[in-house]
């Protein structure tokens, strides 16, 4: 379903109407998101239908690559050059153990700011890395395709019940406390059902996912 029919959905299980206001679209988009983003967090340690591979070298004399994307989370940084899989660290602890960045040597680390990932031993000569991460939620617009949800289709009501939850919770002319209750009781019951089948077939585990 596009995000406009989930919208229509959301009009007719809260008003009895599917000719709803813009004003009103505009609130269900609002708290659509919302349940969006909330899904997302519990959901993409297990979605590899999430996972972005990006190949990625340094500039000659840089010590650093730039995602497309920024990253919600890090699965792998794999250095190509040298044959290795890179560990991360931080930055702080890296100025701890090393203030003058005077480390020599192939890269063995990584430190991530913003979109950049760094190197650590600083690298001169160009190293080219293959990376794995999982991009940070985008909202959703009134346009947004089905495809461009990031769930599969079965659980796009999934969403609705969510927003639902949070329209009749909090806003002024649809607050029902029995509808809050019920749409709270589908949205946890469809959010486990989701998170069981994509933790079923991913096979990866929360140990193995490094968020940003």
């Amino acid at each position: 379903m596009t995000v406009g029919q989930l919208l229509t959905l959301m009009g007719h299980l809260s008003l009895g109407d599917d000719n709803i206001t813009p004003e009103e679209r505009q609130i269900f988009l609002h708290y659509l998101n919302l349940a969006h983003f909330d899904l997302y967090q519990g959901t993409a340690p297990f979605n590899q239908n999430l996972f972005v591979f990006e190949t990625l070298s340094n500039t000659l004399g840089e010590n650093a690559v730039t995602l497309r994307f920024p990253p919600y989370a890090i699965q792998s940084v794999y250095d190509q050059t040298h044959k290795k899989k890179l560990t991360r660290s931080s930055l702080a602890d890296i100025l701890e153990k090393d203030p003058g960045f005077t480390a020599t040597g192939h890269p063995h680390q990584y430190f991530l700011q913003g979109t950049v990932i760094h190197f650590y031993p600083p690298q001169t000569a160009v190293t080219s890395v293959r990376v794995v991460y999982t991009p940070q939620p985008v909202l959703f617009t009134e346009e947004t395709e089905d495809q461009d949800i990031p769930y599969p289709i079965a659980y796009h009501p999934v969403l609705v019940d969510g927003a639902l939850y949070y329209v009749f919770q909090e806003e002024g002319g649809f607050k029902n406390p029995q509808k809050a209750v019920e749409a709270q009781k589908r949205w946890e019951d469809g959010r486990s059902r989701l998170l069981s089948s994509l933790y079923n077939t991913s096979g990866e585990t929360l140990t193995t996912f490094m968020n940003v």
